[in-house]
């Protein structure tokens, strides 16, 4: 009996000894760093705090939440660039991208005589060896996503910024979707849009036969291509409408910016490669600057679902990073407002105060000089109309962006390095880290420069 015991003991010792190095084994590959998977940077132009408000409260009333909202980490972010206390899009974008405050109208370096500039992300992370992509439903030339590909002197250079992105095509991007067709494109002989041909752009068009790349003008052989399984072993343009993209409440466009990053993310995803993509939702900020409450709702409602088509597709270990690069109009929510009141009793006249729930500080419909009154505008007393104008303060030929701080949410590996309150110029220099280190530079990024 003595011996048994003992044996029986002895055994119960090495499996005992077993089962702790195996839990040593699992706790060590749980501590390892994770390879990280891609970064989503998030732009969605002219976004205040207070219109994030009204699109949540319009979509689900004041219990009302939208996707970013379940974002862990948080931060303000300060946005004056280096010619003005209030920044536009190209020198916003430009932080963002390069890392240094720029003078506005400037895209990716700090002023018109710049002869260099800092790398751009995409830059970086190509070096690094990831796949590389801009999504916006403005131009693809516009002034927030070029300053990640190109340099230019001024944001409205739109057909030497054309040129410049063609020639970037391989080397820096790998994907280019949104609008802008026809700074790329000769379109005379398509029906959907207006005959004529600038001689520079005949110069793009030319460029881009020459080089490797895939261009596509209909979203329908965009979409032929992605369904066919291939990858970006050629680099991919798209540009689907003329300029920007219409409004999605106007009613006369059925491609989404959801729809776009879908099928961008199956090239990048496919491609096995870490990536990076920025995505900007370009139409919330156009429609502030005209004072539309119900265009910039619905863009902002679009950017919701966008995020919501991420937190389905995106596999782990993917950062994303989402905010705005100024905000725009001197937005405001206004009460006294009932509890009760979402979708279009939000739009419509205030039942209590029988005046707008929402006014802008500058812009379209406030008062002119002497007026006391605010000038009347088409569909002015359409409250539901999306050319309704709400009133402002001052009245302008369109609404001014303001200085105030911007809001910045993010999820994923590294995440918890954005908090408190930080420079645009931050942004870059944590991305620019995590995308050089990988996993090992995840922790403590934040407390380091």
């Amino acid at each position: 009996m003595r011996v048994d015991f003992f044996r029986t003991t002895g055994l119960n010792v090495k499996m005992v000894r077993i089962a702790l190095l195996l839990l040593l084994v699992v706790d060590l590959a749980a501590a390892s760093p994770k390879p990280l998977r891609g970064i989503v940077l998030i732009i969605s132009d002219g976004t205040s705090q207070e219109l994030l408000t009204a699109a949540r409260c319009y979509a689900g009333g004041c219990g009302g939440r939208l996707v970013m909202d379940d974002y862990p980490a948080t931060a303000f972010v300060s946005t004056y660039s280096a010619s003005d206390m209030v920044t536009d899009s190209a020198a916003g974008a430009t932080a963002f991208a390069r890392g240094i405050k720029a003078d506005n109208r400037v895209v990716g370096m700090a002023s018109p005589n710049s002869t260099n500039a800092p790398p751009s992300l995409l830059e970086i992370a190509r070096k690094a060896g990831w796949s590389t992509g801009t999504i916006t439903d403005d131009s693809v030339t516009g002034a927030t996503p070029s300053p990640f590909e190109v340099e230019c002197r001024d944001r409205d250079l739109h057909a030497e910024i054309a040129r410049k992105i063609v020639m970037q095509m391989g080397g820096v991007v790998d994907l280019v979707l949104g609008g802008g067709n026809k700074w790329f494109h000769d379109t005379s002989m398509t029906e959907s849009y207006a005959p004529g041909i600038l001689p520079e752009v005949q110069q793009t068009e030319a460029i881009l036969r020459e080089k490797p790349v895939l261009a596509f003008s209909r979203w329908e052989d965009f979409q032929a291509h992605v369904k066919g399984g291939q990858g970006l072993k050629k680099a991919v343009i798209g540009t689907f409408f003329p300029d920007v993209f219409p409004y999605y409440a106007d009613g006369t466009r059925t491609l989404r910016l959801r729809d776009m990053v879908d099928a961008g993310l199956e090239l990048l995803l496919r491609d096995k490669r870490p990536f990076l993509l920025m995505v900007e939702a370009g139409l919330p900020d156009k429609a502030c600057h005209q004072n539309q409450a119900r265009r910039a709702i619905t863009e902002v409602l679009e950017l919701d679902a966008m995020m919501e088509l991420l937190k389905a597709k995106l596999p782990p270990g993917v950062l994303v990073v989402a905010t705005t690069d100024h905000n725009c109009g001197g937005f405001a929510f206004n009460g006294p407002a009932p509890l009760r009141l979402r979708g279009e009793s939000f739009l419509a006249e205030n039942p209590l105060s029988k005046s707008s729930i929402f006014t802008w500080a500058t812009g379209p419909g406030g008062p002119s000089g002497g007026d006391a009154k605010p000038p009347q505008h088409e569909a002015a007393d359409d409250f539901l109309s999306v050319e309704h104008v709400q009133p402002a303060a001052v009245h302008d030929g369109g609404a001014h962006h303001t200085g105030g701080d911007v809001w910045l949410v993010a999820q994923g590996p590294g995440a918890e390095n954005f908090h408190g309150h930080i420079d645009n110029t931050r942004i870059y220099t944590l991305l620019a880290k995590v995308i050089k280190g990988g996993a090992n530079q995840l922790s403590g990024l934040g407390d380091r420069e």
